[in-house]
């Protein structure tokens, strides 16, 4: 197998970087570890998560019929009541535990790791 610097026309061989092959394996393997590792811990989080935030979306659903039924309140009414309470509550405004989102805890996971 070629060199790759020999390829790049710099006229040198692998022989003369006895180690520059090993260090690329070493790094792609780092890479590869820590990819995998992510795309592990982000499955974990999806699946302890996103049933229970589903559950929780259900109840939500039945606690809304159940109000437009007791107050008589139209879907249009009751939208503008729910964007009201949205802008006040900004962090229940959306589905946090998505596969992107587990993934996105993941990597802070790994990044918060360490002094």
């Amino acid at each position: 197998m070629a060199c790759a610097l020999g390829r790049l026309g710099l006229g040198r061989s692998c022989a003369e970087f006895p180690g520059f092959r090993r260090q690329n394996v070493r790094t792609l393997s780092l890479i590869i570890c820590t990819f995998t590792y992510l795309l592990v811990g982000a499955a974990v989080f999806d699946a302890l998560e996103s049933d229970n935030e589903m559950r929780e979306e259900e109840k939500l659903k039945a606690e809304e019929i159940r109000l437009k039924g007791k107050y008589n309140i139209t879907s249009e009414d009751y939208r503008q009541l729910e964007l009201v309470i949205m802008q006040s509550e900004p962090h229940r405004a959306g589905v946090q535990w998505k596969f992107a989102g587990s993934f996105y805890f993941a990597i802070t996971v790994i990044t918060t790791i360490g002094e």
